[in-house]
């Protein structure tokens, strides 16, 4: 018999949940930046790499898609978590981070119709090599400035979650005034390097924080959970 969603063990699975799919989409998110794939400029030259390039830079595809998969599954995990405390303020959360899963989605089919210029046998008559070259410059810078797109929902949703973590107490609130200082932080970076882009590789430094915080608090609510007593306080 499945357990009640008004249950603190519900509430406590949910938010392990939650934590799981931080760490999932940060792990993911350090492959990305730091991992061996190689970046866009490796096929300025439109020739098709060789295979275990090719694979690797598949790779981040990969990575990609697991990332902004769990953004929307840990987006529904603190939805259910956070709910009782103010349904529609949680809703709006979860659908700020929905909206980024789902930008992340765009971008990864850009960057795939880029790479399949390359690599498509079907495509590759298609284009020379100079264009082809184009393509993975052109989209190769769009998908470079697209995190900072997904900053400015992903900021206002994160935000939202942990200002209602501070009002409730589900997590210490050490915890959660520093993921809203976190997201604001990275809100205003975003919509910094849109307005002005030459910022991009000055305020780069700024990314570290955000991400050590990620970490810590994947790790609290994956390990040590909400406070059940809190929890339970607030669905009276």
């Amino acid at each position: 018999m499945s357990e009640p969603s008004s249950s603190p063990q519900f509430a406590m699975r949910m938010a392990r949940i939650a934590g799981f799919s931080y760490i999932m989409y940060t792990v993911a998110g350090y492959y990305i930046t730091f991992g061996p794939a190689p970046g866009f400029r490796r096929f300025a030259d439109g020739v098709a790499p060789p295979e275990g390039v090719e694979f690797l830079f598949r790779t981040a595809f990969a990575a990609e898609a697991v990332m902004y998969t769990f953004v929307a599954v840990s987006a529904a995990a603190m939805f259910v978590v956070l709910r009782a405390v103010s349904p529609g303020v949680a809703i709006v959360g979860a659908f700020c981070r929905l909206v980024e899963a789902a930008m992340g989605a765009a971008f990864i089919t850009l960057k795939y119709a880029a790479f399949a210029a390359l690599t498509n046998r079907d495509v590759l008559t298609a284009f020379s090599d100079s264009e082809r070259g184009g393509l993975m410059m052109l989209f190769g810078h769009v998908h470079g400035a697209a995190i900072f797109f997904l900053m400015v929902p992903m900021a206002l949703g994160g935000a939202v979650f942990f200002s209602l973590f501070f009002r409730s107490r589900f997590i210490p609130r050490w915890l959660s005034a520093w993921g809203v200082l976190t997201y604001a932080i990275l809100g205003i970076v975003g919509i910094s390097v849109i307005l002005m882009p030459d910022l991009r590789n000055s305020i780069m430094l700024f990314f570290l924080p955000g991400a050590l915080f990620e970490l810590v608090v994947a790790l609290w609510l994956l390990f040590a959970g909400i406070n059940t007593r809190h929890w339970a306080a607030t669905n009276k």
